[in-house]
C-alpha cells in the first residue's frame, strides 16, 4: 500500500494543486462499468451441514435459507473510495474463482475520468497489489492476496461448505474461525455475527500489510445489505488496518453476477460445468471483448 500511496500522490499532487478544482474533481464519483450482457447460470443448491459452529449456522439460514446456492465463479463490478493522504474515487471489476483465483482491476479517477490503473490479484497461487507495471509481489503479497479468496466468500458462500480443505473452529456465540489453505500451509479468518439479526458483522485476521514489514491487524466490516433473488449479500464492505484511525477504503459492490464464464479474465477458471459466457461487455455504447491488463 505504501507504493500505492506515492504513485497515486505524485500522480494527483499535480491535480491538486489547482486548489479548490482539484478537490473537487476527487469528490466527483467515476461512472460505474456497463452491465454484463448475460446473466449467469444457475448450479442449484448445496445443503447447509448440521455441524457448522452454531452462529456460522445461523448466518446462513438467515441470509441465503434453507440452502446455499452454488457458485463457480463470480464477476462483480462497482465503485470505491480509499484513502491515500488524500480520499480518492475509483471503480472496480473483480472476477472470482472461488478459493482459488482472483483479480480485481481498478481505476482511480480525477472528475469521473481515469488516471491510474492499478491492480490486486491472486492467480496460481502468486499475488500482486497496486499500480500496473509498479505492483508489490512477494511471499508477504501473496499471503494477504490469498486471504482476500477467503474474505470475500459471503458473496460466494458454497466455498464455505463444499470446499474439502477448510474446516471451521466455534470460538463462542458470535464468533467461529475459518482455517483455510494457503499453498502448503494455513491460515485463518476470525467471522463474527450479530447477536440479533444472525448476519456477519465483520471479519478479522492477521495480515502483511504490502510487500513489507510484519502482520499487523485486519478488519473487513460488512456495513450495507442488498437482496437479490430473495438472498442476502453483502453491498457495502470496508476495509481497516490496525495502525490507522479509520477504515482506508469502502467498497460498493453495486452489480454482481454468478456463474458465468472467466476464462479469459482468470486463465485457470476454465468451469467444470457448462456456463453462459460472461466475457462480452457493453462499454460505452460499444460491445468488446475485456482482455486482462498485460
Amino acid at each position: 500500500m505504501n507504493r500505492w500511496r506515492k504513485v497515486l500522490m505524485g500522480t494527483l499532487g499535480g491535480l491538486v494543486a489547482l486548489g479548490g478544482m482539484g478537490w473537487v474533481g476527487l469528490q466527483m464519483l467515476p461512472a460505474n462499468f456497463s452491465p454484463l450482457i448475460h446473466d449467469g447460470a444457475d448450479l442449484g443448491t448445496v445443503a447447509i451441514p448440521a455441524d457448522l459452529p452454531a452462529p456460522v449456522r445461523r448466518y446462513f439460514q438467515v441470509a441465503f435459507g434453507a440452502r446455499l446456492p452454488r457458485v463457480e465463479s463470480m464477476v462483480a463490478w462497482g465503485r470505491a473510495r480509499a484513502n491515500f493522504g488524500l480520499w480518492m474515487p475509483l471503480r472496480f471489476r473483480l472476477y472470482h474463482r472461488p478459493g482459488h483465483d482472483f483479480r480485481r482491476e481498478m481505476e482511480v479517477t480525477w472528475f469521473g475520468i481515469p488516471v491510474l490503473e492499478a491492480l490486486d490479484q491472486y492467480i496460481n497461487g502468486v499475488g500482486m497489489t497496486g499500480p500496473v507495471g509498479m505492483a508489490d509481489t512477494g511471499q508477504r503479497v501473496d499471503q494477504g492476496s490469498n486471504m482476500i479468496l477467503w474474505a470475500e466468500a459471503p458473496f460466494y458462500p458454497s466455498l464455505l461448505v463444499t470446499d474439502p480443505r477448510i474446516r471451521w473452529e466455534a470460538i463462542d456465540e458470535t464468533s467461529a474461525r475459518l482455517i483455510f489453505p494457503f499453498g502448503n500451509q494455513e491460515d485463518e479468518l476470525v467471522y463474527h455475527f450479530d447477536p440479533t439479526s444472525g448476519l456477519l458483522t465483520h471479519i478479522t485476521a492477521l495480515r502483511y500489510q504490502g510487500g513489507s514489514g510484519e502482520k499487523i491487524g485486519w478488519r473487513v466490516d460488512f456495513q450495507r445489505w442488498q437482496t437479490i433473488n430473495g438472498i442476502q449479500y453483502p453491498l457495502r464492505v470496508a476495509i481497516t488496518w490496525a495502525n490507522q484511525r479509520g477504515p482506508w477504503s469502502y467498497w460498493d459492490f453495486e452489480n454482481i453476477r454468478w456463474n458465468v464464464d472467466l476464462s479469459q479474465q482468470l486463465p485457470t477458471a476454465a468451469s467444470h460445468r457448462p456456463v453462459r459466457p460472461a466475457t462480452q461487455l457493453r462499454v460505452d455504447g460499444r460491445n468488446r471483448v475485456w482482455q486482462p491488463n498485460p
